[in-house]
């Protein structure tokens, strides 16, 4: 039985078993399968509008999902990620809307602001991880709720820059990011991600930090025996997690929606668990995984259109990658709620 987890819980695998029982629901609905797939990907590729809108969805998800993935390489998981996002975006929307300088200058400003806020919102829950052994799962869980309300509260009163709708103020025309292709929100948040990708694959290959991350998420008490300090890798772990889900929330406001307001993602954040999980919470893979979910997501309305099938299913597909792909955890003996060898060396 663990053996038959262990190939279940491989990234193609996984995937392969989720579309299949997808395809199984789809039969049991009386709808055909083929048919629903040709119709996604028509809406995902059938023209530059859907292909660019697709990369669109590519470039959230990845921001978000390598946030995910830094987390799960630390041995940590991150439920909070949409909380993180929200309060990059939340940031990033009142330093653009405050500063007036040259694009050159404003837009890594305000890149820096939304990953600052996200790193915050992520470094808390790695904080009480490291110093007093709290789940994770549940202060990123909690931690989601926080950002979500207290956002909402505060583009409804104190940062209100719209008398029409809870929103802040429009960022000022420098920090709007540069489109890619006319006529499409496809902007340069897409190789922003992908060079963060690259970066982040080089840095946990060739860095000391990056070592010392793999090792606490690989072995944490052996990796403190050898005089890594768990608790600090476990803060930074969480915070760079969280900045990379805050860029996310950044880029949108900056290349789509140009201010914040409460239903600035449709679930970015959930999603990127599925992401991080099918890309082997490797930099790499994930790139291709976001490319596939961010074709999911754009060719869902296009599926439910043209064959009828209800464009909640893409959750279904992702549900079923997170179940597959936990089960590699599970036959570990790993588990998503355990505490650490130790806090002693926490910071």
């Amino acid at each position: 039985m663990p053996d038959a987890l262990r190939r279940a819980g491989n990234p193609l695998t996984a995937l392969a078993a989720a579309l299949s029982l997808s395809s199984l629901i789809m039969l049991a609905f009386h709808a055909n399968p083929l048919h629903a797939l040709a119709a996604l990907f028509q809406g995902a590729f059938g023209s530059e509008q859907g292909l660019a809108e697709t990369l669109v969805q590519t470039s959230a998800l990845l921001f978000a999902g390598l946030g995910v993935a830094i987390a799960f390489r630390a041995g940590l998981f991150n439920i909070g990620a949409e909380g993180q996002l929200a309060a990059g975006a939340l940031c990033t929307a009142v330093a653009g809307a405050a500063l007036h300088l040259p694009a050159l200058l404003e837009v890594p400003l305000c890149l820096i602001a939304g990953a600052a806020g996200g790193a915050v919102w992520g470094g808390i829950a790695g904080f009480l991880r490291a110093r007093f052994g709290a789940s994770e799962v549940i202060t990123t869980i909690m931690l989601n709720y926080v950002a979500f309300l207290g956002s909402s509260y505060l583009v409804s009163g104190p940062l209100r820059g719209d008398a029409n709708a809870p929103e802040t103020a429009p960022i000022s025309a420098s920090a709007v990011l540069p489109p890619l292709l006319a006529d499409t929100r496809l902007t340069a948040a897409l190789p922003i991600a992908l060079a963060f990708a690259f970066a982040l694959a080089w840095w946990l290959r060739r860095s000391v930090a990056g070592y010392e991350l793999r090792a606490v998420g690989s072995a944490e008490r052996a990796a403190r025996y050898a005089g890594v300090n768990g608790g600090r890798v476990i803060v930074q772990a969480m915070a760079l997690s969280g900045a990379l889900a805050g860029l996310a929330g950044a880029t949108e406001v900056l290349g789509l929606l140009h201010r914040f307001n409460a239903g600035l993602s449709p679930g970015y954040g959930f999603t990127s668990i599925a992401v991080a999980l099918l890309g082997g919470s490797d930099p790499i893979g994930v790139i291709f995984s976001a490319f596939f979910f961010g074709a999911l997501q754009n060719g869902a309305l296009a599926m439910q259109a043209l064959a009828g099938v209800p464009k909640d299913l893409v959750s279904v597909v992702e549900g079923l990658v997170i179940l597959f792909m936990a089960a590699r955890w599970f036959s570990h003996g790993r588990t998503f709620l355990r505490r650490p060898a130790a806090v002693a060396d926490a910071p």
